[in-house]
């Protein structure tokens, strides 16, 4: 997977790097967790994979964006 490591510029914690189906880069968390609601799939052996939204699922780990778990995520969000 061709995510990049890095870590959250307000929180520090470690994220990766995934594009939308829009094209915007998407910081996720890097472990799957319970409940999550984003799968990954592979575009390239240095491309970021593409994130896909789909329902959360108790029984299958899936990444969560790391926008609904920072706790400083109201710094980033954009005003209409």
């Amino acid at each position: 997977m061709a995510t990049e490591n890095t870590r959250c510029r307000s929180c520090h914690a470690p994220i990766i790097w995934a594009i939308t189906d829009k094209g915007h880069r998407m910081p996720l968390n890097p472990k799957p967790m319970d409940g999550g609601n984003i799968v990954l799939s592979e575009r390239g052996q240095f491309l970021d994979p593409v994130a896909v939204y789909v329902k959360p699922d108790p029984n299958v780990k899936r990444y969560v964006s790391h926008f609904a778990t920072c706790p400083e995520s109201k710094k980033w969000r954009k005003r209409p």
